[in-house]
Order: C-alpha cells, then structure tokens, then sequence
C-alpha cells in the first residue's frame, strides 16, 4: 500500500519494481497529488511517497509522475472507485522507514566498487599475504570540521562443510553529531568519494549497501534503527579485479592521502560540474563530442519543425556586395549566399524556439525560467568547441 504524507488516510495498492534506470511505481488507484480535471498533461512537481510491504517501512524520494490512465470504458464498473492507473518514475528509495528530505541522520555506511582494489585491504593479497589467525589492518580516521569519516576493512566468513573461507570489504562510515540529511550525505560525502575512487582506479564505480542511522528515535518511541537506501535486489554490483596497473594514478599509499581526504571533498563540493566532466565514464567518445553531437541534433531538429525565413536580407546584402567588389561570376555569388543564408537564423535563437515550443509551463519546470540564458549559454558553447583548437585539446585530453 502507498500514501503520500499528507494523505494518510488515502491508501492505495501498487507494485515497486526495480528496473535498468532506477525504480518504477505502478499504483492501482490515484494518489492526492495527481492533476484535478480531465486534462491529464499538467506537470506534477517530483513528489515523496511512503508506503508499506510485509511490515516494512518505504520511503519513495524524487518520484515523477510518468503516466496516468482512465480505466473506466475498460469493463470497470462506475462504482469502483480504483478507476485510475498512475506510473511514477522513482529516484531514490529508502527501506525501513518513512522520512522526508528534511529528516536529520546522524551516521552512514556504505560501499564503493574498485574502493577494495585501490585502497590497501589487508595481508590477505599479493606478496604480503601470511597463514594464521586473520587480522585486519587499522582503520584509517579522517576529521572533518563537523564529524569524521572512517575507512576500514571488514572480513565477511564463510562457513561450509568442507571449506572455510574469508571475504574483505573495505566500508566507508561517515559520523556528524549534528546530522545531515540524505541530500546532504550526497553531495558533500557519497558522490566526492565515489568520483576519487573512479579517479584512482581509471574505471566507473558505484555505490551500494548504503544505510543510514536516524539522528533521533522513530514517532513512537521505539529506538531508530538502520534505514537501506536504494537496497539492491540480488546479486551485489560486480566488484573490479584486484589486479590494477601500478603504479595506480592516485594510491591511498602515498603519504598525506589521509589528510588529502578533506581537501578532496571540499574541492569536490565547489566544483561538481567539472568533476563529473573528468570522471571515468563509459562513454563512447569525450564529453565535448557529446555535447556537440545533442545541439547539433538540436539544430537539426528544429530546421525540421520550423520553416525557413521567407526572405534573407543580410545573405543578399553580402551576395550584392560581392557583385559591386567584382571578380566573383554569378555561380560563385550564389554559393556564398547560399552559406550566409544558413548562419541567418542564429543557433540561440533556434534553441529558444525549440525551448519555447515546449509550453510555458514545460520551460518554467525544466529551465527553471532562464530558457534565454540557457539558450545564449549553449549557442556560445557549441561554436567554441568547433574550432580546431578546441576540438584537438579536447580529444587530448580524453
């Protein structure tokens, strides 16, 4: 069953399903948030959304209503008041409680693919591995200005009947006594660390077994427990091989790293977008080639949909000067106004056309109002990354 927290008196029945982009949410029924009237297409801002399964506690963040569909003319009787299907897009999903963006934690764990490849696990690998009782290697605790964060190796047994063996982990905690919220958690800790590590290892990393501890008790009294964000379903996400190149590009053995950590995360949190541009990805080809290749379609798309001026004023300008200069015949006049005539209509305004075609209402959600500034930003954008200069650094630097 599903609710929204303002309506928890209005429940209804629904399937989340984990799937290759995230989560989805197919609710049998309509929750309060969805559009009033018949007309289907207004935007309804993300929402948060609780639910419950089994005794157990969801917490649905960022969720967009993908879809809505009348199923009355169906067979569905008029009386059933079950008459509406509503898909939602799911960001994030939270197990073992009902929170809010808001709701304070005060402790994290979590994991990082490639994060026991480049941090040193124990003796257990490589020349330095020894027979005996298992010890595993000090923590490494790192201050910050409001908590620590503490990077440690974990040994997981396994007992069977003939065989016992051993499986390390290295686990990142995170501690802040005054608390921090799941947003917070992601932007100043998770997502710094996880870019470090894609960095230090030259492969795309994820996080997984992320858990939280709330700050205060639950409503009723009860003593908090552990909350599971985004718990995977099976299998855990494959682990890299521990056999990296050496020297690796940023090793945890090199001195100051521990220190190195905070400056790390500080510098992460000022500078995102140039983060994310320099993060190993599986992309195929750089970022800059990408971002050519989505204005250009741009471009042509709007060609598309939107007819030519009827008539060229600057482009006939230019092709009569050059018939007063002299030197040039007709065929040769023709194909320079021809040329002109393409840059006519600039790329900024082709882009605002297309923003603005969106609707209103589509461009004040999606660009938060600045469609023009987006638009100026983007033009200027493309045409200084077609120049030669700018094109062979790029590649350079992928």
């Amino acid at each position: 069953m599903w609710w929204t927290p303002g309506t928890p008196d209005q429940r209804v029945p629904g399937t989340l399903t984990r799937v290759e982009d995230g989560w989805r949410l197919d609710l049998i029924g309509a929750l309060s948030t969805a559009p009033d009237g018949e007309d289907r297409l207004h935007l309804v801002p993300p929402q948060t959304i609780w639910g419950a399964c089994q005794g157990v506690l969801y917490t649905l963040m960022e969720c967009y209503l993908r879809d809505v569909v009348n199923s009355r003319g169906s067979g569905v009787p008029e009386d059933v008041s079950d008459q509406w299907l509503m898909t939602w897009r799911v960001g994030s999903v939270v197990r073992g409680g009902t929170v809010t963006e808001a709701t304070p934690f005060r402790s994290a764990s979590f994991e990082i693919t490639g994060l026991p490849a480049w941090w040193p696990p124990s003796g257990l690998r490589g020349s330095q591995a020894r027979s005996g009782v298992y010890e595993r290697p000090d923590d490494v605790t790192v201050p910050l200005q409001d908590g620590e964060i503490t990077i440690g190796v974990r040994g997981m047994p396994h007992h069977g009947r003939r065989v016992r063996s051993l499986r390390e982990r290295v686990v990142v905690w995170v501690e802040k006594p005054a608390g921090f919220t799941l947003e917070d958690l992601e932007k100043e800790t998770v997502e710094p660390l996880r870019a470090l590590v894609a960095i230090g290892v030259d492969e795309p990393v994820s996080v997984f077994n992320l858990s939280v501890d709330p700050l205060s008790p639950v409503p009723d009294g009860r003593p908090s427990h552990s909350f599971e964000v985004d718990p995977h379903d099976g299998a855990e996400p494959e682990e890299l091989p521990s056999i990296l190149p050496a020297p690796l590009p940023l090793s945890p053995a090199l001195v100051d790293v521990p220190s190195f950590i905070p400056a790390w995360l500080e510098v992460a949190r000022r500078c995102s977008v140039p983060l994310d541009a320099v993060e190993p990805r599986q992309r195929s080809g750089s970022l800059q080639l990408q971002f050519l290749d989505v204005v250009n379609a741009a471009e042509t798309l709007h060609r598309s949909l939107h007819p030519e001026p009827a008539e060229y004023p600057f482009a006939e300008r230019v092709r009569q000067a050059l018939r007063d200069f002299g030197g040039f015949n007709s065929e040769e006049r023709r194909a320079v106004r021809d040329a002109v005539k393409f840059t006519e209509t600039s790329l900024e305004d082709r882009l605002f056309a297309l923003a603005e075609g969106l609707g209103s209402e589509v461009c004040e959600w999606l660009f938060n109002g600045n469609v023009r500034p987006w638009a100026y930003v983007t033009a200027r954008l493309r045409n200084a990354l077609r120049t030669p200069n700018a094109m062979t650094s790029g590649a350079a630097s992928r």
